[in-house]
């Protein structure tokens, strides 16, 4: 059996950026491999293209492009928001303004995402909206441990209430990179979708799945 539209496969895997080299985003080993259903856009088309026709013990090695990945770095996503963005309860939540911080926000019609501090100015704040891999290749390389059927509950799972629509997605899980083109900006103290799974650092959720803590 091979990898297909409504097929399960059972992978191991390492994500790295740029190339073999680089600093490991996610991995899934022998001992943990990532389980996925393919066809249902659960997982990354780039991703999952190069996968499909692949059979138990196939190994593979490819390299994602920005563009199939994260997008291309776009400095129109370099923005000032005002500081009053940032006031809660009518309290400016200075301990946020820290130069590197990856901030939650929401536009003018409640759609979530995240920005990076990069500089605290007297009445705004200089904000980075881009992903943090914007621009980056990922260098992919894994084995293909096994091919079954989907059954019926992965198929149809149940509503799980979660609503990742952040830019942090990992490096597979949600697809590409969109950037609400908003400038009525504020900060989301309560933006429930934080790490959703590998790795902590991007922030993001997992790459067959969203597990929204």
């Amino acid at each position: 059996m091979v990898i297909a539209a409504q097929k399960v496969g059972v992978l191991t895997y390492s994500i790295k950026v740029e190339n073999a080299y680089g600093e490991i985003l996610e991995q899934a080993t022998a001992e943990s491999p990532r389980t996925m259903l393919f066809g249902t856009g659960r997982v990354m088309k780039s991703f999952e293209e190069r996968l499909i026709g692949l059979k138990s013990g196939d190994q593979f090695s490819f390299v994602i492009q920005p563009e199939e990945a994260f997008g291309a770095y776009k400095s129109e996503l370099l923005m000032e928001i005002p500081k009053s963005a940032f006031i809660v309860n009518g309290e400016l939540k200075s301990d946020t303004l820290v130069v590197g911080n990856s901030v939650p926000m929401m536009d003018g019609e409640g759609n979530p995402f995240n920005g990076t501090i990069i500089e605290v100015l007297d009445d705004k704040v200089r904000m980075d909206f881009n992903h943090p891999l914007a621009g980056k290749s990922l260098f992919t390389e894994g084995e293909v441990m096994n091919v079954r059927e989907a059954t019926y509950e992965e198929l149809n799972p149940a509503p799980s209430g979660c609503g990742c629509g952040s830019h942090s997605d990992s490096c597979c899980g949600g697809g590409g990179h969109h950037h609400h083109d908003h400038h009525d900006h504020h900060h989301d103290e309560d933006e429930s979708c934080g790490v959703c799974g590998n790795p902590p650092e991007l922030q993001g959720q997992g790459i067959g799945s969203c597990q929204c803590n």
